[in-house]
Protein backbone atom coordinates (compact mmCIF):
# COMPACT_ATOMS: atom_id res chain seq x y z
CA UNK A 1 0.00 0.00 0.00
CA UNK A 2 1.61 3.09 -0.74
CA UNK A 3 0.41 6.67 1.13
CA UNK A 4 -2.12 7.04 3.13
CA UNK A 5 -4.49 8.47 0.17
CA UNK A 6 -3.97 5.38 -2.05
CA UNK A 7 -6.12 3.66 -3.83
CA UNK A 8 -5.92 0.20 -2.54
CA UNK A 9 -6.05 1.64 1.14
CA UNK A 10 -9.47 3.80 -0.19
CA UNK A 11 -10.94 -0.33 -1.22
CA UNK A 12 -9.49 -1.51 2.13
CA UNK A 13 -12.12 0.76 4.52
CA UNK A 14 -14.70 0.59 2.01
CA UNK A 15 -14.68 -3.36 2.36
CA UNK A 16 -14.03 -3.11 6.03
CA UNK A 17 -16.94 -0.71 6.36
CA UNK A 18 -19.41 -2.67 3.97
CA UNK A 19 -18.11 -6.01 6.51
CA UNK A 20 -19.57 -3.96 9.27
CA UNK A 21 -22.88 -3.10 7.77
CA UNK A 22 -23.13 -6.79 7.14
CA UNK A 23 -22.78 -7.73 10.76
CA UNK A 24 -24.87 -4.36 11.47
CA UNK A 25 -27.48 -5.72 9.55
CA UNK A 26 -27.71 -9.55 10.72
CA UNK A 27 -26.96 -8.47 14.45
CA UNK A 28 -28.94 -6.20 15.31
CA UNK A 29 -32.73 -5.87 15.31
CA UNK A 30 -34.49 -3.17 13.53
CA UNK A 31 -34.68 -0.20 15.07
CA UNK A 32 -33.06 2.93 16.86
CA UNK A 33 -29.51 1.24 17.00
CA UNK A 34 -29.68 -0.34 14.08
CA UNK A 35 -30.46 2.88 12.48
CA UNK A 36 -27.56 4.91 14.39
CA UNK A 37 -24.98 1.86 13.23
CA UNK A 38 -26.38 2.74 9.38
CA UNK A 39 -25.52 6.64 9.92
CA UNK A 40 -22.39 5.79 11.85
CA UNK A 41 -21.06 3.61 8.93
CA UNK A 42 -22.50 5.83 5.95
CA UNK A 43 -20.43 9.11 7.62
CA UNK A 44 -17.26 6.69 8.16
CA UNK A 45 -18.01 5.68 4.06
CA UNK A 46 -18.56 9.22 3.06
CA UNK A 47 -15.21 10.66 5.30
CA UNK A 48 -12.96 8.22 3.29
CA UNK A 49 -14.37 8.74 -0.12
CA UNK A 50 -13.66 12.40 0.48
CA UNK A 51 -10.61 11.98 1.79
CA UNK A 52 -9.81 10.17 -1.27
CA UNK A 53 -11.17 12.76 -3.75
CA UNK A 54 -9.26 15.66 -1.98
CA UNK A 55 -5.99 13.68 -2.86
CA UNK A 56 -6.95 13.44 -5.88
CA UNK A 57 -7.49 16.79 -6.58
CA UNK A 58 -4.34 17.41 -4.68
CA UNK A 59 -2.16 15.38 -6.74
CA UNK A 60 -3.60 16.64 -10.29
CA UNK A 61 -3.14 20.16 -9.16
CA UNK A 62 0.81 19.18 -8.31
CA UNK A 63 1.03 17.76 -11.60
Amino acid sequence: MDGPGSQQRMIVALLVIAIAAVGVYFTIEPGNYRSLAWVVLGFFAFRVWIGRMHRQRVEREQG
